[in-house]
Protein backbone atom coordinates (compact mmCIF):
# COMPACT_ATOMS: atom_id res chain seq x y z
CA UNK A 1 0.00 0.00 0.00
CA UNK A 2 1.54 3.23 -1.15
CA UNK A 3 1.59 6.33 1.00
CA UNK A 4 -1.18 8.66 -0.21
CA UNK A 5 1.39 11.34 -1.02
CA UNK A 6 3.15 9.04 -3.48
CA UNK A 7 0.04 7.89 -5.37
CA UNK A 8 0.27 10.82 -7.76
CA UNK A 9 3.91 10.11 -8.51
CA UNK A 10 3.11 6.44 -9.13
CA UNK A 11 0.28 7.40 -11.47
CA UNK A 12 2.54 9.77 -13.44
CA UNK A 13 5.25 7.11 -13.70
CA UNK A 14 2.66 4.56 -14.83
CA UNK A 15 1.49 6.87 -17.61
CA UNK A 16 5.10 7.55 -18.65
CA UNK A 17 5.91 3.84 -18.75
CA UNK A 18 2.81 3.10 -20.82
CA UNK A 19 3.74 5.90 -23.21
CA UNK A 20 7.32 4.63 -23.41
CA UNK A 21 6.19 1.08 -24.16
CA UNK A 22 3.89 2.29 -26.94
CA UNK A 23 6.76 4.35 -28.39
CA UNK A 24 9.05 1.28 -28.19
CA UNK A 25 6.52 -0.83 -30.12
CA UNK A 26 6.10 1.86 -32.77
CA UNK A 27 9.87 2.54 -33.12
CA UNK A 28 11.65 -0.69 -32.08
CA UNK A 29 15.00 0.19 -33.68
CA UNK A 30 15.18 3.56 -31.91
CA UNK A 31 14.17 1.89 -28.64
CA UNK A 32 16.96 -0.64 -29.07
CA UNK A 33 19.53 2.12 -29.60
CA UNK A 34 18.29 3.94 -26.51
CA UNK A 35 18.48 0.80 -24.40
CA UNK A 36 22.03 0.17 -25.63
CA UNK A 37 23.02 3.74 -24.73
CA UNK A 38 21.50 3.37 -21.26
CA UNK A 39 23.27 0.03 -20.81
CA UNK A 40 26.56 1.67 -21.76
CA UNK A 41 26.04 4.46 -19.23
CA UNK A 42 25.12 1.99 -16.46
CA UNK A 43 28.16 -0.15 -17.22
CA UNK A 44 30.40 2.92 -17.09
CA UNK A 45 28.90 3.96 -13.75
CA UNK A 46 29.10 0.47 -12.22
CA UNK A 47 32.64 -0.07 -13.48
CA UNK A 48 33.75 3.21 -11.93
CA UNK A 49 32.19 2.25 -8.60
CA UNK A 50 33.75 -1.22 -8.70
CA UNK A 51 37.20 0.28 -9.29
CA UNK A 52 36.72 2.75 -6.43
CA UNK A 53 35.53 0.01 -4.05
CA UNK A 54 38.46 -2.20 -5.05
CA UNK A 55 40.96 0.51 -4.15
CA UNK A 56 39.16 1.46 -0.94
CA UNK A 57 39.04 -2.14 0.34
CA UNK A 58 42.61 -2.99 -0.64
CA UNK A 59 43.75 -3.43 2.98
CA UNK A 60 40.70 -5.48 3.99
CA UNK A 61 40.22 -7.68 0.95
CA UNK A 62 42.90 -9.99 -0.43
CA UNK A 63 41.00 -10.26 -3.70
CA UNK A 64 40.71 -6.50 -4.25
CA UNK A 65 42.39 -6.88 -7.63
CA UNK A 66 39.47 -9.01 -8.84
CA UNK A 67 37.10 -6.08 -8.30
CA UNK A 68 39.57 -3.86 -10.16
CA UNK A 69 39.66 -6.24 -13.13
CA UNK A 70 35.85 -6.49 -13.20
CA UNK A 71 35.56 -2.69 -13.07
CA UNK A 72 37.96 -2.26 -15.97
CA UNK A 73 36.10 -4.89 -18.01
CA UNK A 74 32.79 -3.15 -17.29
CA UNK A 75 34.18 0.17 -18.49
CA UNK A 76 35.47 -1.47 -21.69
CA UNK A 77 32.04 -3.03 -22.22
CA UNK A 78 30.48 0.40 -21.69
CA UNK A 79 32.51 1.87 -24.54
CA UNK A 80 31.67 -1.14 -26.71
CA UNK A 81 27.95 -0.69 -26.01
CA UNK A 82 28.19 3.02 -26.83
CA UNK A 83 29.55 2.54 -30.34
CA UNK A 84 27.37 3.19 -33.37
CA UNK A 85 27.63 -0.21 -35.06
CA UNK A 86 24.36 -2.10 -34.70
CA UNK A 87 25.48 -5.76 -34.76
CA UNK A 88 27.97 -5.61 -31.85
CA UNK A 89 25.43 -3.67 -29.78
CA UNK A 90 22.79 -6.34 -30.38
CA UNK A 91 25.21 -9.12 -29.48
CA UNK A 92 26.32 -7.30 -26.33
CA UNK A 93 22.79 -6.71 -25.10
CA UNK A 94 21.68 -10.27 -25.78
CA UNK A 95 24.76 -11.77 -24.14
CA UNK A 96 24.62 -9.36 -21.20
CA UNK A 97 20.94 -10.02 -20.49
CA UNK A 98 21.43 -13.77 -20.85
CA UNK A 99 24.36 -13.93 -18.47
CA UNK A 100 22.70 -11.57 -15.99
CA UNK A 101 19.60 -13.77 -15.91
CA UNK A 102 21.68 -16.92 -15.53
CA UNK A 103 23.80 -15.50 -12.70
CA UNK A 104 20.70 -14.13 -10.98
CA UNK A 105 19.16 -17.60 -11.13
CA UNK A 106 22.28 -19.23 -9.67
CA UNK A 107 22.38 -16.64 -6.91
CA UNK A 108 18.74 -17.23 -6.02
CA UNK A 109 19.26 -21.02 -5.91
CA UNK A 110 22.36 -20.71 -3.70
CA UNK A 111 20.58 -18.25 -1.44
CA UNK A 112 17.60 -20.60 -1.08
CA UNK A 113 19.88 -23.46 -0.01
CA UNK A 114 21.68 -21.17 2.44
CA UNK A 115 18.39 -20.00 3.98
CA UNK A 116 17.27 -23.61 4.29
CA UNK A 117 20.53 -24.60 5.99
CA UNK A 118 20.37 -21.70 8.40
CA UNK A 119 16.73 -22.46 9.19
CA UNK A 120 17.66 -26.05 10.11
CA UNK A 121 20.53 -24.80 12.28
CA UNK A 122 18.24 -22.40 14.11
CA UNK A 123 15.61 -25.11 14.68
CA UNK A 124 18.30 -27.47 16.00
CA UNK A 125 19.62 -24.78 18.36
CA UNK A 126 16.13 -24.03 19.72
Amino acid sequence: MADPGWRGAHAVLGVLFIGGSIWAFVHPLDAFYELAAILGFLLLLKGSFDIAVAFMTRELNDLWWLGLVVGILEILLAFWASQQVFTPRAALILIWVGFAAMFRGFTEIFLAFEVRRLSKEIQAAV
